[in-house]
């Protein structure tokens, strides 16, 4: 009789145990799953930063622009992160544009006021209407809809903007992946497609009536064309300023010290220079510690706050690298990206890409990822002006190469 009670209590022990294990379990379970969803519901925040997708009619809604702003516009469903910014065309149809364009000539920033004036121009005609939009600076994508049912679409001088369609052109998108079996619109290239469905993809520039850039007679007055670059560059420069926190990602290269150049005479509270760096590159030598120095004190001695962020892989399973993945699948890029993703999060980030164009084909083929930045804030470009670019191009050959614009430029911040 007196063993029953310590059989009972060892029983009941192995019982509380079983059950504190079920518990613990089921906790760790539970909150696996919050933590699964809370990284879900964040890389979906995250994933496809300032993209966009438009849907011909009939074509099924993909899960991934769920919850995005949507609308329809001449028959087609447009899903977009970026801004969407319609105008009807007085002979029917309508124009639409996707993104945040700017009008260095003018210094229009309004999407409404540029989308007026563009369906006026489409009015007149398509032709007129892509010779004006070409020269917008920012970073946007152009639809036109006519009243027959079919579409044109084209995009900025440097395609910061991209354009990924399907093979009947019936799905366009801004990253591959919200488009399965996509081709990307090559620059200076437009989409037409038909009412009946024919897509056509076609060269519109270099302009017929004009020599390509960097074919014709060359300048040969230095002194006036670094004029007309500069004004054009810290002029697209000032008008990006003003959509957001400038960030100025800043190293030893001159063409982010022209950025930086172009950026001086309109500074804005807030405004700061970066500077990505590893950690671990101090295994290889002391090059990426010596650029990080060195901008430091450029940035100290214009009396600009400058930020280091650190390039590292996050984990596996991390909110923004899920996003990454989801957005790039093919991406080479996560630390960089990642390192930006710390950045804040209303930062215009003014990249100097377009900066080594020295012709046609550089211009055509330039590298874009700086476009895995837009998963953390807005990527703008002041050099993706094709004034700029053609200003540019109209120097002698050795003179391009050896960047004589750009180098004059990083040149004024005489901080050496």
């Amino acid at each position: 009789m007196s063993s029953l009670p310590a059989r009972v209590t060892r029983r009941v022990g192995r019982l509380r145990d079983q059950f504190e294990e079920s518990v613990q379990q089921r906790v760790a379970t539970v909150r696996a799953r919050e933590q699964s969803h809370t990284t879900q519901a964040d890389s979906g925040n995250l994933a496809f930063g300032h993209g966009y997708l438009v849907r011909a009619p009939g074509v099924p809604r993909p899960p991934e622009v769920a919850g995005w702003r949507t609308r329809t516009i001449s028959g087609f469903v447009y899903h977009a992160r970026a801004r969407i910014t319609a105008s009807p065309v007085s002979t029917g149809g309508a124009v639409v544009l996707v993104g945040r364009a700017v009008d260095v000539d003018t210094g229009n920033v309004s999407p409404q006021r540029l989308t007026d004036e563009l369906s006026e121009l489409a009015a007149q005609s398509t032709q007129a209407l892509i010779r004006r939009a070409a020269y917008l600076g920012g970073s946007w994508t152009l639809f036109r809809h006519s009243p027959d049912g079919s579409c044109t679409v084209l995009t900025d001088a440097l395609a910061s903007q991209r354009v990924w369609h399907s093979p009947d052109a019936r799905t366009i998108g801004s990253y591959a992946a919200l488009v399965p079996d996509s081709t990307a619109l090559p620059t200076n290239s437009l989409l037409h497609v038909t009412g009946t469905g024919e897509v056509t993809v076609r060269r519109f520039y270099p302009w017929p009536d004009t020599d390509p850039p960097g074919q014709g007679a060359p300048t040969t007055d230095l002194a006036a064309a670094y004029a007309e670059f500069r004004k054009r560059v810290v002029a697209h420069t000032r008008l990006l300023s003003d959509l957001g926190r400038p960030g100025l990602p800043l190293t030893t290269a001159p063409a982010s010290r022209a950025v930086l150049a172009a950026y001086l005479p309109h500074r804005r509270d807030g405004g700061y220079t970066f500077t990505s760096f590893a950690t671990e590159s101090a295994r290889k030598g002391q090059d990426q510690a010596n650029e990080l120095f060195e901008a430091s004190r450029v940035s100290h001695e214009l009396g600009i706050a400058h930020r280091v962020v650190r390039a590292v892989v996050p984990p596996w399973g991390d909110s923004f690298s899920v996003a990454y993945r989801r957005t790039f699948p093919q991406g080479t890029s996560l630390a960089s990206a990642f390192a930006r993703h710390t950045l804040p999060r209303d930062t215009v980030e003014l990249h100097a890409a377009g900066a080594d164009v020295v012709d046609l084909r550089s211009w055509e083929q330039l590298g874009q990822d700086y476009l895995e930045g837009d998963l953390a804030h807005r990527v703008l470009l002041p050099f993706n002006d094709r004034r700029l670019l053609e200003i540019m191009l109209s120097l002698p050959a050795e003179q391009r190469t050896k960047g004589l614009l750009v180098n004059r430029l990083a040149a004024e911040l005489d901080v050496a």
